[in-house]
């Protein structure tokens, strides 16, 4: 199926079209019949503007009805979406928008400041009163040329996300109809999102997680989407206790934020109405995981993916609650396997770089065959940077990525084992694991940021992980800052931890 139809099995259920689709911050309500009426209309008048199959067309706002139905009319033109976090610099937008070279940019700016100052910069027109009254549509009839590549079927490429990866170089994944047909499809199979669950969404529908795992697969289901512009821990424990929300989809420092809200405030959480809760983006720990059934009163569960699997490769549902914390088993249909540096596939309980085959693999990297190369070979194998192991039970568990690798003493380091350790210790909200060069050698440093009105007790986390880790693993130095640094979905900047300690810490 193609995307763009993922509301006509809804439209078409007994009272379908009454359920509610989307539900804003504002309290504005729309239903699944009104959405798809907004979608045609919106995607008419796009293709009157001159928008046709394989034109780029780039949205720049938070999440809000007007991101959502745009960018699916944009999607029912046949042109390729491209969600970006208004909140990038303006370095960074202007070079995505030179790279994918878009025939229109629409501009959420009635929800989201920032995509209000760049539609400035751009001197987008608003729309008082028409079709894009929520927001400014930029044109661009001279830059842009359809790709040339679609067919009308579900190979052609619905949606493209730019992600930095490994190489710091942003790179569009191309993300077809039949990728985002079969993710959607496992999510229903699997019972992820049922028909009739209120979802709070609070991840960036820019970001793979928010824009496919909640978003599409909400729709599909027929869940209601609780759209919230900006993650708070208040707005969250507010949704649960009075909302009614039953699907909770988020990364660990959102977790930590709803408990840090909880210490602070004294206030429960439960009973609640929560029937599944979700964490992706990285794995969280042990004692993270348990805080937060203990908090929730419901079992956690786990995934692990990248943009270009769709993002989903592994989830913890179908099977029994693993005795550890994993990524979970590959989802039906999807082939997960760890191979060595030579390409050879490791044994149970070694590990090796995680590779992913199925129908959730992207086309390729927008332009840029060489990378498109380094990432899929020839058997269409994906391979992911990631360093897994496989438990005795067949569940997944990333123990770190290659590049992040710290070689101490001869010896390899993950910087996933020392900081499963650290996030163990009370106090702790989150924290991050780099290596720094030094002479002849490597160090490792570790950053720690405190729960809200908490202290961390450095001297005997120090004393606790000389119990719990092998010698040449040892932090040379436990740094305790405020805030860590984070992207807009909260995944801890290492790079940017590294920029900052560049020298050794006195």
């Amino acid at each position: 199926m193609r995307i763009d139809r993922l509301l006509d099995a809804k439209l078409a259920s007994p009272n379908g079209s009454e359920a509610i689709a989307l539900l804003t911050e504002t309290g504005h309500v729309i239903s699944y019949a009104q959405l798809a009426e907004q979608v045609s209309a919106v995607a008419e008048t796009l293709q009157q503007r001159g928008l046709q199959p394989g034109h780029r067309f780039m949205l720049l706002g938070e999440n809000s009805a007007d991101m959502v139905v745009v960018m699916l009319a944009a999607v029912r033109t046949g042109a390729w979406a491209v969600p970006l976090n208004p909140r990038m610099s303006a370095a960074e937008i202007d070079g995505i928008s030179a790279h994918c070279k878009p025939r229109m940019v629409y501009f959420a700016s009635q929800h989201c400041v920032e995509a209000g100052q760049h539609a400035a910069r751009y001197r987008a027109q608003g729309d008082s009163g028409g079709t894009f009254q929520q927001g400014h549509l930029f044109d661009l009839p001279k830059e842009s040329q359809p790709d040339g590549s679609e067919t009308g079927t579900e190979s052609d490429v619905a949606i493209m996300i730019y992600t930095s990866g490994t190489t710091g170089l942003p790179k569009g994944v191309m993300l077809t109809h039949a990728n985002l047909d079969f993710v959607t499809r496992t999510s229903l199979a699997q019972q992820v999102i049922l028909a009739g669950d209120r979802i709070f969404h609070a991840m960036p529908i820019s970001h793979s997680y928010g824009l496919i795992t909640i978003l599409l697969c909400g729709l599909r289901a027929g869940a209601c989407i609780h759209l919230v512009t900006r993650f708070s821990a208040e707005k969250l424990a507010s949704a649960i206790m009075d909302g009614g929300i039953t699907v909770f989809q988020g990364v660990p420092a959102m977790y930590a934020r709803l408990f840090e809200w909880s210490v602070q405030t004294g206030r429960s959480l439960r009973p609640n109405q929560l029937r599944m809760l979700y964490i992706g983006g990285s794995q969280i720990d042990a004692q993270r995981k348990a805080q937060t059934e203990t908090l929730l009163g419901i079992r956690l569960h786990h995934g692990y993916g990248l943009t270009e699997s769709s993002p989903v490769a592994t989830r913890t549902f179908g099977h029994q609650p693993p005795a550890d914390v994993t990524a979970g088993w590959p989802v039906p249909g999807v082939e997960v396997v760890l191979r060595d540096a030579e390409g050879r596939i490791v044994v149970q309980g070694q590990g090796g770089e995680v590779c992913i085959r199925g129908p959730n693999v992207m086309k390729g990297y927008f332009r840029d065959p060489v990378q498109t190369a380094a990432a899929l070979d020839a058997q269409g194998w994906l391979k992911t940077g990631d360093v897994g192991v496989f438990g005795p039970d067949g569940d997944l568990s990333i123990i770190g990525r290659i590049k992040e690798m710290i070689i101490r003493s001869g010896f390899n380091v993950y910087p996933a084992e020392i900081e499963r350790v650290i996030a163990a210790w009370p106090g702790v909200a989150q924290c991050a694991v780099v290596g720094r060069s030094v002479a002849g050698d490597e160090e490792v440093i570790a950053f720690i940021e405190p729960i809200a009105g908490l202290l961390v007790d450095v001297m005997g986390l120090s004393a606790h992980l000389r119990l719990h880790l092998a010698p040449y693993k040892l932090p040379a130095h436990l740094l305790v800052m405020e805030k860590l640094p984070a992207s807009g979905t909260g995944k801890v900047l290492k790079s940017v931890l590294k920029q900052q300690f560049s020298t050794p810490p006195e």
